[in-house]
């Protein structure tokens, strides 16, 4: 009975609408792409780290590039946006940086990838 109460409350809880702007966990995150899959996935790891394993379908945009700011500046105004780094300080920054700048559909990855394969959750391109 504790069980089936249990599983009831999770699943509520990932179906509830993020509030925009909140930071995302992973658990959130992959029921959201099962959901959704036009969810738009950024890493913001540079393309080492991204090649040492990466969220599928992720895009990769170097936090340390010159182009950073620019290439964050093109990404759709009118999806979900979720961005992810090692750990999270660098994805947090990019959503204030998109937030600052008009974007309201921008959510962090709380623990990034870190947490991310805490939750045994799958990753490509070990």
């Amino acid at each position: 009975m504790l069980m089936q109460f249990l599983v009831v409350i999770l699943f509520t809880m990932a179906c509830m609408p993020m509030s925009e702007g909140a930071d995302i966990t992973p658990k959130q995150l992959a029921e959201l792409l099962r959901r959704d899959p036009s969810v738009v996935v950024v890493d913001v790891r540079t393309p080492e780290e991204y090649g040492q394993g990466h969220i599928a379908g992720s895009r990769q945009i170097d936090y340390y590039s010159a182009e950073f700011h620019e290439r964050l500046q093109r990404l759709p105004k009118d999806r979900d946006i979720v961005l992810y780094c090692r750990s999270g300080k660098r994805s947090s920054d990019a959503k204030s940086f998109l937030v600052s700048i008009g974007y309201s559909r921008v959510f962090n990855l709380n623990g990034g990838i870190i947490a991310w394969k805490k939750d045994r959750l799958p990753i490509v391109g070990q």
